[in-house]
């Protein structure tokens, strides 16, 4: 990478970087003891909850209720954690070429790894090139999923983005459980523009993202829009893209960033205050390829319970399917930590 970007006492800054094909660099944010940590309001900040409630009453509109405010929503959420819950989907085997786990023979496949983990919903991202199309055979191991989203920026080569879009377009009009398009790894490195003053790196520019979201209508219902963002690229630029999407996922690449996970959460809200999120949970650190201590795992499950009863989060992600049949103690732990909180009421 040529860059990094960082977050210090709330401030967002960055350099440039240009290289699409690798992972964002971490952020570096303010020391803080986990343990003591502690997930109230965000950083003393009005609440996103405060924030809509004030906006609502400015317009005279109700944006608060049971369900999410979004202009696709398809499906609303319940009240209770599991329906919140989303796992991220990848294909068998797609994690033994670049992280040397996994094989292709013996992993479990994305469906059954929602229910070995008693997840409802998936965001099934082709970072590999697979499954290939067509995918009819393919989906229908998801006819008891409660919500699927499809990939169409995921890093894969095989096919262009337009030709990922249309993929998953004609899959979703015949796929009435699938309720959005996934860009994964949307912003190029930091996300700093190449100029003062221009767009955000990322794989689409702000002129095609708006024209992706034209064209979201399937089979008489709008599809959500979504994009990743990791917490080292919040970089103001970001929002010109954000502002299009209806959700955004999230992450932290490397498991040690998560002590500053409020912080950088804090300044991601400060470029997108009322915009529907869901908080990403890796369960192996892809970052620096090994597994993450159970009190990270702690440390952030804690932070997204308080954060969804409090309205600030929509849902929940757990990365990945392929995970789940390698008896790893961190997807043993979340799967515990799931069963024990799936029926807590998180929405009013």
């Amino acid at each position: 990478m040529c860059g990094k970007v960082g977050l210090i006492g709330g401030r967002i800054f960055g350099f440039e970087e240009t290289d699409a094909t690798q992972k964002p660099s971490t952020s570096q944010g303010p020391t803080r003891d986990i343990m003591n940590s502690s997930p109230n309001q965000i950083s003393g900040q009005l609440s996103r909850r405060d924030f809509l409630r004030t906006a609502a009453a400015a317009s005279g509109v109700s944006m608060m209720s049971g369900a999410p405010l979004a202009r696709g929503s398809l499906v609303p959420y319940e009240r209770t954690l599991r329906d919140r819950l989303w796992m991220w989907g990848h294909d068998s085997g797609s994690l033994v070429k670049g992280y040397g786990i996994g094989d292709k023979g013996t992993d479990i496949e994305p469906a059954a790894a929602l229910e070995y983990m008693g997840i409802p919903n998936v965001c099934m991202v082709r970072f590999t090139g697979t499954p290939l199309p067509p995918f009819d055979e393919y989906v229908k191991q998801f006819a008891r999923t409660k919500r699927l989203t499809w990939s169409i920026v995921d890093g894969a080569k095989n096919f262009t983005t337009e030709e990922k879009k249309r993929q998953a377009l004609d899959l979703a009009a015949k796929t009435p459980n699938l309720v959005g398009l996934d860009m994964d790894d949307f912003f190029i490195g930091d996300a700093v523009p190449k100029t003062p003053g221009g767009e955000a790196q990322a794989n689409l520019t702000v002129a095609q993202v708006e024209a992706v979201t034209k064209e979201l209508h399937v089979a008489g219902r709008r599809l959500d829009l979504s994009m990743v963002i990791y917490s080292n690229q919040l970089h103001l630029a970001i929002k010109r893209h954000v502002d299009l999407v209806d959700t955004v996922y999230f992450w932290t690449w490397k498991a040690r960033d998560l002590i500053h996970l409020e912080s950088n959460f804090a300044a991601y809200r400060k470029i997108a205050p009322a915009k529907k999120t869901l908080l990403g949970i890796y369960m192996w650190d892809f970052g620096e390829k090994k597994t993450i201590p159970i009190e990270l795992m702690e440390h952030q499950c804690r932070l997204a319970l308080d954060w969804l009863k409090k309205g600030e989060i929509e849902g929940l992600i757990f990365h990945c399917t392929p995970l789940c049949g390698m008896k790893l103690e961190a997807v043993e732990w979340s799967k515990a930590w799931i069963a024990r909180h799936a029926d807590d009421v998180v929405a009013a």
